[in-house]
């Protein structure tokens, strides 16, 4: 027996265009979702990058300061007998040498910065003297004494140096402010307003 029925009528141009819309939502809308999972999985990558590359420079800093505190004790013990003399001097010295970077940074001139070592060894040599020679005291005993007035001396040496010529306020202010870029973009506003209708006329 045959089938009589008359086939559905065709999609309209509003069906067909409705239906094309839609399919490329869903292809954009899979595209997007494709994206956002790969970027996630990039993301998650960069972050355990940076996470291991973090802990090795952390490993290295700390490498850093083991080696540097263990020089200071063999130091100490090495030139002077004893650890404590490293652990002592050496914290002098990193507290000196920060001194001379804070002086640097405020712009106080090398010269200034440099000239108290001078008297610092200075003093060393003089105190090592006079405690190993007139006082008898012993040779490394004498000189951790020495280098410990010296170390001491130079960033008061130092301190005075720099209060008596003082710090150059304005040369200090004059390296954090554009002055070119104001100066430029003053000559700028000042070029608009002469061109413009409602500015001054000469």
């Amino acid at each position: 027996m045959t089938d009589t029925t008359p086939p559905p009528p065709p999609p309209g141009l509003r069906a067909q265009i409705a239906a094309t819309i839609a399919a490329v939502r869903r292809l954009v809308g899979a595209h997007v979702a494709l994206a956002k999972t790969e970027i996630g999985e990039i993301v998650d990558e960069v972050k355990k990058m940076v996470a291991l590359i973090g802990a090795a420079i952390g490993l290295l800093v700390m490498t850093g300061m083991l080696a540097t505190v263990g020089l200071m004790l063999f130091l100490g013990e090495w030139l002077f007998g004893s650890i404590g003399w490293g652990v002592l001097l050496g914290s002098l010295f990193f507290i000196d040498v920060a001194v001379a970077l804070v002086l640097a940074a405020l712009g106080v001139g090398t010269a200034r910065t440099l000239a108290p070592i001078g008297i610092a060894v200075a003093a060393t040599v003089v105190v090592a003297l006079v405690l190993a020679l007139p006082l008898n005291v012993a040779g490394q005993v004498a000189a951790a004494l020495g280098v410990l007035v010296g170390l001491i001396a130079w960033p008061i040496a130092a301190g005075i140096g720099v209060a008596r010529g003082g710090i150059d306020g304005e040369a200090l202010k004059a390296r954090f402010i554009p002055d070119q870029t104001i100066a430029t973009t003053k000559e700028t506003i000042e070029w608009v307003r002469e061109r413009t209708p409602l500015g001054p006329k000469s």
